[in-house]
């Protein structure tokens, strides 16, 4: 087991790979690249106490309460230096500022931090800041304007950045690095020699249903109302190099943006207010088509009917009242048969893992709110123990939970109190649950960087397995094959990088050899726990 003055004894498994990225990271501001599992809470807590014998003060940030409390319980296990202050705006601003300043410790969500910041509640003395999730810190995030502020106010601080998944593109990682003043690059693969004896083996599957004839007939009402808003959006002057099936979300949003670009000391010309108003309805025809294909027949009528009532807006009227709308609207309220067909072999799924091992562990995600209480109702129909786990935000009259909910939620899951946990991307990133021993994607991500932190909730202590349910000529299959193909490239770039680095040579990706804000170099030679302590 570890030693070192500020841990305490028998609590941390000698890990010569985390050790030799602690004793790098301690040197200079670092981001750490490493496979979910392997510990990166760990590496943390090695670099605070070999910064913090010196003196001063660590700070961690993290995106999510539940990921901020299982810091702080993690540095309350693990360390000496006496109880972490726990930050949350539930606090006043005055016992805030006390705990900055008598805490060795501080935890807190970036925005909690920021607000401090500004407030000038944190003292000067910040020697160490801990970016959990860093792959964050781009654009307008939080994490951005505190490493700025921190650096600012504690000139000589140290920071490191903790991600499994750095994104896929060379662009993304250079932000984060320049972002978090990031002067060292430490990654790590799968296929390392110090790491291949840790890394669990998850098993990949995918299970395809075709769509319910109910389904086929609401979507292809919504699409023909969709194609004719994106035709009259062509009309105005955008998309114009996007046919109708090509057209995304992203595609949409970045009309958004070229009206603003195209008005006139922000004013609309009147031929931009109508296009606003095509774009408007392109977006809620967009995503009831999302609804209904990826999600079901009851989260379409969950978005449609609030359209229905009085107080609604006017272009929630003029959605509602085009014919197309109203025949799909009408075809989900007569159908009586399952919201999606997926929903029976995730239930199967959930039973044969069950039936293999009755203390399973099983996590399954979905994108709505709605879809997780209709799963967690036909979970419950099986007779098996099964929670949900949401944000705390009420969205559209419907409660999130809060912090104390999610905590004793989290606790009786990591326990054992039950199996089966219904959760949307609250639980996405980092969250240590030993042993979940199934994951279940309800629909597939087109994100590289969500499709790893949640195949991450597993194959973590021991061999995992997860399962993504798809349908067949949907948007289901363009989500998955996106996160794929980015995960694949994402997989590239890593390993370039880690290669070149071992053998301290920079890559030729994006011509890395002449960006001065990241060192490449070789990994060092494996330290001793004399050079550690």
């Amino acid at each position: 087991m570890l030693e070192h003055p500020l841990v305490r004894e028998n609590v941390i498994e000698e890990r010569e790979f985390q050790i030799s990225i602690a004793e790098e990271a301690a040197k200079k501001s670092s981001l750490v690249v490493i496979p979910t599992g392997l510990g990166k809470t760990i590496i943390a807590i090695l670099v605070i106490a070999k910064t913090l014998r010196k003196g001063g003060r660590a700070l961690i940030v993290a995106p999510t309460r539940p990921l901020v409390d299982q810091h702080a319980n993690s540095v309350r296990k693990f360390l000496t230096l006496g109880s972490p202050a726990c930050l949350t705006g539930q606090l006043s601003k005055k016992k805030r500022s006390t705990l900055w300043n008598v805490s060795n410790i501080v935890v807190a969500t970036p925005q909690v931090a920021v607000n401090d910041l500004k407030a000038g509640l944190i003292p000067n003395n910040i020697v160490l800041t801990v970016f959990d999730e860093a792959h964050r810190a781009v654009g307008d995030y939080a994490y951005v304007p505190l490493a700025k502020g921190l650096r600012e106010l504690c000139p000589g601080m140290l920071a490191l950045g903790l991600t499994a998944s750095p994104g896929h593109e060379i662009e993304r990682i250079e932000e984060v690095t320049k972002h978090l003043a990031i002067k060292n690059l430490i990654m790590r693969t799968r296929e390392d020699e110090d790491v291949a004896p840790y890394v669990q083996e998850v098993d990949m599957n995918w299970l395809e249903v075709a769509p319910s004839e109910v389904m086929e007939k609401i979507s292809g009402y919504l699409t023909k109302f969709l194609h004719e808003q994106l035709n009259a959006l062509r009309r105005y002057g955008f998309l114009r190099n996007r046919k109708n099936i090509q057209v995304r979300i992203q595609d949409l949003t970045d009309v958004r943006k070229q009206m603003h670009a195209r008005s006139k000391g922000g004013k609309f010309p009147p031929y931009l207010f109508q296009a606003s108003r095509r774009l408007s309805l392109a977006h809620m025809a967009n995503h009831a088509i999302l609804c209904v294909e990826r999600q079901g027949v009851d989260s379409f009528l969950k978005f449609v009917e609030p359209k229905t009532k009085e107080g609604r807006s006017k272009h929630d009227a003029a959605f509602m009242k085009d014919v197309r709308v109203q025949r799909a609207f009408k075809a989900a309220k007569k159908w009586k048969g399952p919201s999606h067909p997926k929903l029976k072999p995730l239930l199967a799924t959930v039973k044969d893992q069950l039936r293999l091992k009755p203390d399973s562990k099983i996590i399954v995600f979905a994108e709505l709110r709605d879809t997780v209480q209709h799963i967690v109702a036909l979970v419950k129909g099986l007779d098996v123990s099964v929670e949900r786990f949401v944000g705390q935000g009420t969205r559209d009259g419907r409660k999130g939970m809060t912090q104390k909910q999610q905590q004793k939620t989290l606790a009786r899951f990591e326990g054992g109190g039950f199996n089966v946990m219904v959760a949307t991307s609250i639980a996405e990133e980092g969250l240590d649950v030993p042993q979940v021993d199934l994951v279940i994607f309800y629909e597939p991500v087109a994100s590289d960087i969500r499709l790893i932190q949640r195949r991450g909730r597993t194959g973590r202590d021991a061999r995992g397995k997860v399962v993504t349910l798809t349908t067949d000529r949907s948007a289901d299959e363009r989500y998955l094959w996106a996160g794929i193909k980015k995960e694949r490239k994402m997989k590239r770039l890593v390993d370039k990088i880690a290669a070149a680095a071992r053998k301290g040579e920079a890559s030729d990706e994006g011509d890395i050899e002449s960006r001065p804000d990241v060192e490449w170099k070789p990994k060092p030679k494996q330290p001793t726990l004399d050079d550690f302590v």
